[in-house]
């Protein structure tokens, strides 16, 4: 027994000595975009076929689907003339970029060894990354240890129940819908609240469920991008909604009547925005599209009287900012900042010349929301429209707290996006930089809008919990937790 108990200790010893062998990196490569010359539908399968093939090897295997992959690789081909080039970008499943490589040829007898050519450098790169993946025994390296992070470290919102004070959750609600806004308080401490999916509009009144209560329907031609609340002159409740119809604005303002929503004005050519700059009242704000740009010029303090809008008092943008993407925030001292998101999702933060102090080290925002114009440039691009995605907006409350969305994705490349989840970040300006203060447990599903009712000191988070179909309109649910 002794002898049997002896060969067991060191059988393990053995097998705990043996090198534990690396699984291969994963990679799906999407099909390809192609620009300029011919067989431009056919050349994209093909090429991300041959890009898969040429990639697959001892430390990195080709997969057939992105829910597998580690790595998302995503490529494009344009010709100009007889000069060819073969771009690639390399991001994580949650749309981190890791690496860029490219190769160029003159010829389309030299297509196929660039192809090779392509992916040899994507995996030199990429194998430097991922020097080993997990084994298989399933053993965290060291520096993927967590280190359990001490109470009170971060203050986060108080997870709420449907029923608890001050907390709740709606139940499934027909439609994906991409925006909300809120309206009056009720009578029975409930609130009116406006959803927007990409033709629909609809009053909800919610209290201890959420009632539909009206919903008008949009052209097949017309897309709704915004979704805004402001008092209006007379008392009432102003919604305006940004419409682009035909890659022009088309931008509406309802009322509800009753328990009707009734249209007041139509085929307004701006872009609307309800917000509270540097945490002051709310006002109404809006900017026009130009030709080219996609968001022309300043950005003015707007008033409505019957179907005309009157603007004042400009706002010159920073860089990288438009009026979805920027608000701005006051300190101690008085001074006013301005903040924004950049295209590439970094929040930046500006002096009063609009000169750049900060920029952030993470990603913040991401939509799926988007809207299409037509390419000025189609001969270089072949497309013939372009796609211009929204963001999450930036609030900011009367105490200098930036508020901003984060949504992380498995698919986040060109004009393919889609997000599987969600949070809420609440910043402040240290005089240097933006701290964070607290972030929201993150949701299961993407979120698409979300708002801070500085008033209730609760935040509303809609979610996608089931994505618009050929037959089906999707649905979505709202949460509305307590800040403390």
């Amino acid at each position: 027994m002794k002898k049997l108990i002896a060969l067991l200790v060191v059988l393990i010893a053995w097998l705990t000595a043996m090198p534990a062998f690396a699984a291969p990196l994963r990679v799906f490569v999407v099909e390809m975009t192609a620009a300029g010359g011919q067989n431009k539908d056919e050349m994209k399968p093909l090429l991300q076929t041959l890009l898969a093939s040429r990639l697959n090897g001892d430390a990195i295997v080709a997969v057939g689907s992105i829910s597998e992959a580690d790595v998302v690789v995503a490529g494009t081909y344009v010709t100009i003339g007889k000069i060819f080039s073969l771009d690639a970008i390399a991001k994580t499943s949650a749309g981190k970029t890791l690496t860029r490589a490219f190769v160029q040829g003159e010829s389309q007898d030299e297509l196929i060894p660039a192809v090779g050519k392509l992916a040899d450098k994507l995996s030199a790169e990429l194998v430097k990354m991922y020097p080993a993946a997990p084994a298989a025994s399933g053993i965290i390296k060291n520096e993927q240890l967590v280190r359990p992070v001490p109470v009170g470290e971060f203050i986060k919102p108080r997870e709420q129940e449907q029923g608890a004070v001050g907390g709740w959750l709606s139940k499934r609600l027909e439609g994906a819908a991409n925006l909300i806004a809120t309206g009056k308080n009720l009578p029975d401490g409930g609130r009116e609240i406006f959803l927007a999916e990409n033709r629909r509009l609809s009053y909800y009144r919610q209290g201890k469920d959420m009632k539909l209560v009206a919903e008008t329907e949009m052209r097949t031609s017309e897309k709704i991008i915004s979704l805004d609340t402001i008092e209006a002159g007379d008392g009432g409740l102003d919604i305006y909604v940004t419409i682009i119809r035909s890659d022009e604005l088309a931008s509406q303002v309802w009322q509800v009547k009753g328990d009707k929503l009734v249209q007041v004005a139509e085929n307004l050519p701006y872009f609307f925005r309800s917000i509270s700059l540097a945490g002051a009242a709310r006002k109404l704000y809006a900017q026009s599209m130009g030709r080219d740009a996609d968001f022309y010029g300043d950005v003015y303090e707007a008033t409505r009287n019957s179907s005309n809008i009157t603007v004042k008092n400009p706002i010159k943008m920073p860089r990288y900012g438009d009026l979805y993407s920027f608000n701005q925030l006051c300190d101690r001292d008085g001074k006013i900042f301005t903040v924004a998101i950049n295209p590439d999702g970094y929040l930046i933060v500006y002096d009063q010349g609009l000169n750049e102090l900060w920029r952030s080290n993470d990603k913040f925002g991401g939509s799926e929301l988007s809207f299409q114009k037509e390419d000025a440039d189609v001969r270089t691009t072949g497309n013939k429209f372009r796609t211009i995605f929204m963001n999450q907006r930036v609030q900011v409350t009367s105490k200098g707290e930036v508020l901003v969305g984060k949504n992380d994705g498995f698919f986040v490349i060109g004009d393919a996006r889609s997000y599987k989840k969600g949070a809420v970040y609440c910043l402040a300006w240290n005089g240097s930089s933006l701290d964070e203060k607290w972030r929201t447990k993150d949701t299961q599903n993407y979120m698409p809008d979300y708002l801070f009712d500085e008033a209730r000191n609760e935040l509303l988070i809609l979610q996608t919990v089931q994505r618009p179909g050929i037959s089906t309109r999707g649905a979505s649910s709202l949460a509305i937790k307590k800040v403390e």
